[in-house]
């Protein structure tokens, strides 16, 4: 005999272990729902989680085209040394 049969045999059943089993449908339909409101949340999640990374992607591509675009010298603040003249 198997663990489960014997475990089916100790419980006994009475009135009230029938009337646990009489809304079976109404337990597997509210199951089936919350299998599905849990796995829109996952996927939800995921979805927030791939999006957040692509914005951290972009935001650090971004700051580090900005750090490599070399500035060009303005000729009004440029150096002039002493010995040419300023004309």
């Amino acid at each position: 005999m198997g663990r489960n049969e014997i475990r089916i045999r100790r419980q006994m059943m009475t009135s009230g272990r029938i009337s646990q089993h009489r809304n079976y449908g109404d337990i597997m339909a509210r199951h089936e729902r919350d299998v599905r409101i849990k796995r829109v949340v996952r996927i939800f999640i995921y979805f927030l989680i791939i999006v957040f990374m692509i914005i951290v992607f972009l935001f650090v591509k971004k700051w580090e085209q900005r750090k490599t675009v070399p500035v060009p010298p303005n000729p009004a603040t440029a150096f002039h040394s002493p010995s040419t003249p300023l004309s």
